[in-house]
C-alpha cells in the first residue's frame, strides 16, 4: 500500500457541483507557493460561486484552497500542523446562501519529492513549479517526514500521508478523492 496520496476534491459524477467563479480580496496572495506570507490577508476572503446550486465540496482548489471546518479539523487530528487558514466567505449568487464554514488555507511547506527519474513526466526549465507529471513517483526519503505538503516538483500537487487519510476517511467526509502518486496527472 502506499505510504502517500494525492488529495483531490472532484466531486459526485451524478450531481452538479458548486465551484468558484471569483475570489475578491486575496489576489495579491500566491496560495501555492507554499510559504507563510509576509503581508496580513485580508478577511474575510470573499468567494463568489459560479450562477449554479450544486453541491457544496469538502475542498476547492482553484487559485486558492478552500476547505471546510470539517475537513481541515480532521486533517489536524490526523496529525497535520502545517496549515495557516483564514476566514472565507462563500456566496452562492442563485440561492443569496452565505458560506462560512470554510477557511482559505495556505499549506506551509514545499517538498521536493518527486523521484523524477522513475515518474513519467515532463520538466520545463526549473522543475520547482513547472513538471507535468502523467505518472508520480515519490522519493519517500525525501518526505522530511511531513503529514501534508505541496510537492515541489507541480505545486498544484496536495501529498497526504496515510494516517492522515484514513483519519479523514474516519470523520466519513464525502467528495474527496485519493489519488495514487503513479496514477496522479498534474
Amino acid at each position: 500500500m502506499a505510504s502517500y496520496f494525492i488529495l483531490e476534491c472532484y466531486g459526485p459524477d451524478e450531481e452538479q457541483r458548486a465551484s468558484i467563479d471569483t475570489v475578491d480580496n486575496a489576489d495579491a496572495l500566491n496560495w501555492i507557493l507554499a510559504e507563510r506570507f509576509s503581508q496580513p490577508v485580508p478577511a474575510p476572503i470573499k468567494v463568489t460561486l459560479n450562477a449554479n446550486d450544486g453541491v457544496m465540496m469538502p475542498m476547492f482548489n482553484p487559485s486558492i484552497l478552500l476547505m471546510s471546518d470539517d475537513l481541515i479539523a480532521a486533517l489536524v487530528e490526523g496529525g497535520v500542523d502545517n496549515l495557516d487558514c483564514y476566514d472565507a466567505e462563500l456566496f452562492n449568487p442563485v440561492t443569496k446562501t452565505r458560506f462560512t464554514n470554510y477557511k482559505a488555507v495556505n499549506i506551509i511547506g514545499a517538498v521536493a519529492a518527486a523521484d523524477l527519474g522513475k515518474s513519467d513526466c515532463t520538466v520545463y526549465n526549473e522543475p520547482r513549479f513547472d513538471v507535468d507529471f502523467d505518472s508520480l513517483t515519490l522519493d519517500e526519503t525525501k518526505t522530511r517526514g511531513l503529514l501534508m505538503f505541496r510537492l515541489a516538483e507541480c505545486v498544484t500537487g496536495i501529498v497526504v500521508h496515510e494516517s492522515v487519510k484514513r483519519c479523514v476517511e474516519r470523520h466519513g467526509i464525502a467528495h474527496l478523492d485519493w489519488v495514487l502518486p503513479e496514477e496522479w496527472v498534474g
